[in-house]
């Protein structure tokens, strides 16, 4: 700050000033933050923890309305004596002050004559703290100028005006001057606002198209680009980065479009455009690969991975400490960006419908790109902007690459294997429905026995023989079917004996090989019914 000074004195006179904080500000704050809350969890599938996240996150808003009311500025002048109630708590008279000064923002400083004349008394040693930092003795922040005004002239002190210095971000210690040097210096940020403009753009066509407004189908969101891995790992990898565009009804697409409108220019303007486009693509990519690598069945879409991962690269841009910012910036970013990744991750923990993984792999891919980006920052070879953004891009193709190759290690079989079981799912009903037909026309002297087998032997029994061979043969399967997969194979194996041992029954006219049949079917019959009760118990577990 410089300092450009004003001697013209104010007229004596008594006056008398109370400043205290209206309530209905933060009661608004709240109600319109449990309305938010409450769109929130009306929006998620209900869970054992649902209501208990929520409580808990309905006290903290209560809490922290109350305890920023309790802080809000409270002033009183009177005969003499200036009352500072809140925030600092002191009492000191007005012939004390032997100095005070007003910024452009309305932040008033204070210097005193002598700091012991602070009632109470334990407080002196806060105000000779401030004294070694600042050059005041005390501040009032967060006032307008002319209540600032009001305040000296309440005093009876003619203050001194502070006028902004041309400063370099190095020298800024204050993330809101911060941002307003960025503002300043890069006024545009557009490529967080035609994001916003995509995802927005997006919803509207899915809604003219049918889409349900709050809670679209499984089916639509797959036809408008959702990400799955029966799909998306079977030739269809562009729904890594489409789903990030796609939102789950009104409520999901709109706390991310608020996150993405308060946080994306900021960003954007401190790293520059291209390189935010380029944490933005690496982070949504890295949380739908997180996705489909941990949530085995589930449908996901949404932009908040990619958010999580411009959160993750600022902290890896961070780590790097690059030039350019001072530490109590560089301090605060950290603070803002691990607040904002392990607070949601946290109070969202145990809920149902709540993508996790891609919260976490976005957060993750986007630190290892903002870390490299901070690297490069500090190296004095690669000085050109254009080929410091070329070798980034190449460096984040390289992250999604390697780790879609290594997905697909991992993942290839079990995807492969719920994709198989799904379109066994389908065929089974009609293999068994052409078995009892068989059966019937047999007992009904529709078709001849040697009719029946001819059947078993053409079009019943390869289906399950080939179905036997591939599930058999899959390396990895999900998780979710620890507990009956094994069952389940065999199972098919036993249908396959039992089909057999009946066409060499009926082919040989052996009876023994027809009872024996027979009682492997029975056996099937009550793999079945063991492999469903198993089946339930593992989807309640998971439900659960």
């Amino acid at each position: 700050m410089a300092l450009e000074s004003n001697h013209a004195q104010l007229n004596s006179s008594r006056i008398s000033i109370r400043i205290s904080p209206k309530i209905w500000p933060f009661l608004t704050t709240f109600a319109f933050s449990c309305a938010i809350l409450v769109a929130v969890a009306w929006s998620l599938p209900d869970s054992e923890h649902k209501n208990i996240v929520f409580g808990i996150l309905m006290l903290l808003i209560a809490l922290s309305s109350w305890v920023q009311w309790k802080k809000s500025l409270r002033l009183h002048v009177t005969k003499g004596t200036l009352t500072l109630q809140s925030p600092l708590g002191i009492i000191t008279p007005i012939t004390n002050i032997c100095h005070v000064a007003v910024d452009p923002k309305g932040t008033l400083y204070f210097s005193l004559y002598d700091p012991q004349l602070i009632y109470p008394p334990e407080k002196v040693g806060l105000i000779d703290q401030t004294m070694e930092e600042g050059g005041y003795n005390f501040t009032i922040q967060g006032i307008s100028k002319p209540v600032a005004l009001k305040i000296c002239k309440a005093c009876n002190l003619s203050p001194d005006h502070l006028i902004e210095n041309e400063l370099v971000p190095e020298e800024v210690i204050d993330v809101e001057s911060f941002q307003a040097l960025l503002l300043k210096k890069s006024p545009y940020a557009p490529i967080s606002y035609a994001l916003f403009a995509m995802n927005i753009l997006l919803f509207l066509v899915m809604l003219y198209a049918g889409v349900d407004l709050f809670q679209p189908t499984t089916e639509q969101l797959l036809a408008w680009g959702a990400n799955v891995g029966t799909k998306t790992m079977d030739g269809e990898g562009w729904r890594l980065l489409s789903c990030a565009f796609l939102h789950i009804g009104l409520i999901h697409l709109g706390l991310n479009m608020f996150v993405l409108w308060k946080v994306g220019p900021f960003l954007e303007r401190l790293f520059g455009s291209t390189i935010f486009l380029i944490f933005y693509v690496v982070s949504a990519i890295g949380g739908s690969e997180a996705s489909l690598w941990w949530n085995e069945f589930g449908v996901s879409a949404g932009a908040s991975g990619a958010l999580f991962g411009i959160f993750g690269s600022l902290l890896g841009y961070l780590l790097a400490k690059p030039p350019g910012m001072s530490v109590a910036i560089m301090s605060q970013l950290r603070f803002w960006a691990i607040n904002f990744i392990v607070l949601n991750i946290a109070f969202v923990f145990f809920l149902a419908g709540v993508d996790q993984a891609a919260h976490g792999g976005g957060a993750l891919a986007g630190f290892l790109i903002g870390l490299l980006a901070g690297l490069m920052q500090k190296n004095a070879i690669l000085k050109n902007p254009i080929l410091k953004q070329g070798v980034l891009m190449l460096l984040g193709v390289g992250i999604c690459w390697g780790s879609w190759f290594m997905l697909q290690k991992e993942t290839a079989d079990k995807f492969l294997a719920i994709k198989t079981f799904e379109r066994f799912g389908k065929e089974e009903e009609s293999l068994l429905m052409k078995f009892t037909k068989g059966e019937a026309g047999v007992r009904k002297a529709q078709i001849t026995e040697e009719e029946f087998a001819i059947l078993l032997a053409t079009e019943i029994t390869p289906a399950w023989s080939e179905y036997a061979t591939k599930f058999n043969n899959f390396k990895k399967v999900p998780s979710r079917w620890s507990g009956w997969y094994p069952d389940f194979v065999v199972y098919l194996k036993t249908q396959v004996e039992a089909q057999t041992l009946l066409v060499e029954g009926i082919k040989t006219n052996d009876k023994s090989k027809v009872e024996e049949a027979h009682e492997k079917f029975a056996d099937a019959a009550e793999m079945v019914k063991k492999i469903t009760t198993e089946m339930k118990a593992k989807s309640k577990n998971k439900s659960d």
